[in-house]
């Protein structure tokens, strides 16, 4: 039977039917069939677009691998580059090591400061203390980088350096900084090493000045106290020899004056051996002069320095030059010459005689005189050193030349 229906369709007994003639039916088979086509179609697709953002990223991670080798290769040539010119002719220590820092780094007011050993204490290559402060800032354009090697109290190097915004720059400097690390522990014990000998100078001085104020001290009470009262009562002995008639005791009276006067004497030979009369007054010159006036050897003494000497220098020179005299005195010269002179910071003393004949008579004897005049040699090198000075012996045909140098504090 026909029916009625919507236009483009019509009814049969079976089945309806499109109008394009399809039938309904197979068109929802189509579609049932062909939607797991379209999902694995979105779902290659999600995975395509997935492939080749992980294929993006192998390729960016490669190349960032492949930078930073490169960066890597560089900053190790780089490295191996500046351990060659430290290490260039031995290794570098103070000034040399800063100078060639300076030049790497491309900062020619860099500086660098050393820690010592088991102090919290920095110092310059020559020991001296660092100009600042442990954990201060240098300056507002500056500042301070660790560096060197690492122990339990942290970085054992400080680098003063330019506070720089360029990252190369302290790029620059971080590789050179590591790469001269066992340069800088090498110039660290050499500055450690320096500060104890600045140390040792200065406890050195100072005991030396204690010396001397001792000596001056001993020579004033023996001067004014004990010289005195012999001289007192020598004059009492004196003003009481008129009074006395009997002759056995007017003896015994010129007896004590003569034993008083010798007391004197001694006693004014032991005060200049502690220390040297007019030498805080009129010199070094002047109070050698003195006390070789009535030395049983000829002494010529040309001073050419004045009165400028500091009077630890001129002391120090006083009882060197004695004790020269004395050792030519026992090699039996007849006369010396005692040369002074002084520039603005060192003193120079030469002295020049020359020996007439080898000390001792038997063999015995020659043995002890030459162990007397080999101590009397270590001694006063001994004191020449113990002020930081030098001495010098050379002969010019017979005659023996001493040259001592000795610091100036003044």
């Amino acid at each position: 039977m026909e029916g009625h229906g919507a236009p483009g369709t019509r009814t049969t007994g079976y089945s309806p039917v499109v109008a394009s003639g399809v039938p309904i039916a197979a068109v929802s088979r189509f579609t049932a069939a062909a939607s797991p086509v379209a999902a694995t179609y979105v779902v290659l697709r999600w995975l395509a677009g997935a492939r080749a953002v992980i294929t993006a990223a192998v390729v960016c991670a490669a190349g960032a691998l492949i930078v930073a080798t490169i960066a890597t290769r560089r900053r190790l040539i780089r490295a191996a580059r500046i351990r060659s010119v430290l290490s260039l002719g031995g290794p570098l220590t103070g000034s040399a090591l800063r100078d060639v820092l300076r030049t790497l780094s491309g900062d020619p007011g860099l500086e660098v400061y050393y820690r010592l050993h088991s102090r919290a204490e920095y110092v310059t290559s020559a020991g001296e203390p660092a100009p600042w402060r442990s954990g201060e800032s240098p300056g507002p354009a500056r500042q301070l980088i660790e560096a060197g090697t690492v122990d339990e109290q942290g970085f054992t190097v400080l680098v003063d350096t330019a506070a720089s915004a360029d990252r190369a720059a302290r790029t620059l400097r971080r590789v050179v900084l590591e790469a001269a690390a066992p340069a800088l522990e090498n110039a660290r014990l050499q500055a450690t090493l320096r500060r104890q000998v600045l140390d040792l100078i200065s406890s050195r001085s100072r005991t030396v000045r204690a010396f001397l104020a001792e000596r001056r001290r001993l020579e004033g009470q023996l001067h004014d106290g004990t010289q005195a009262c012999l001289y007192e009562a020598r004059s009492q002995v004196r003003r009481a020899r008129p009074q006395v008639s009997d002759p056995a005791a007017a003896a015994s009276i010129d007896a004590a004056a003569a034993t008083l006067g010798d007391a004197i004497a001694e006693l004014g030979t032991l005060v200049r051996g502690i220390y040297p009369a007019g030498l805080r007054e009129a010199g070094l010159g002047s109070a050698l002069f003195t006390a070789t006036s009535d030395f049983p050897l000829v002494v010529e003494i040309a001073d050419d320095e004045g009165n400028g000497l500091d009077e630890v220098t001129a002391t120090a020179g006083f009882f060197t030059v004695m004790d020269l005299l004395h050792i030519a005195l026992r090699s039996r010269a007849h006369t010396a010459m005692v040369r002074i002179s002084a520039d603005e910071d060192r003193a120079h003393i030469r002295i020049e005689y020359t020996p007439t004949a080898p000390p001792g008579s038997s063999s015995a004897g020659r043995t002890a005189s030459r162990t007397d005049e080999t101590d009397a040699w270590l001694a006063v090198e001994d004191r020449v050193r113990a002020m930081d000075g030098t001495m010098q012996i050379t002969s010019a045909g017979a005659a023996v030349i001493v040259e001592v140098e000795l610091p100036c504090g003044s």
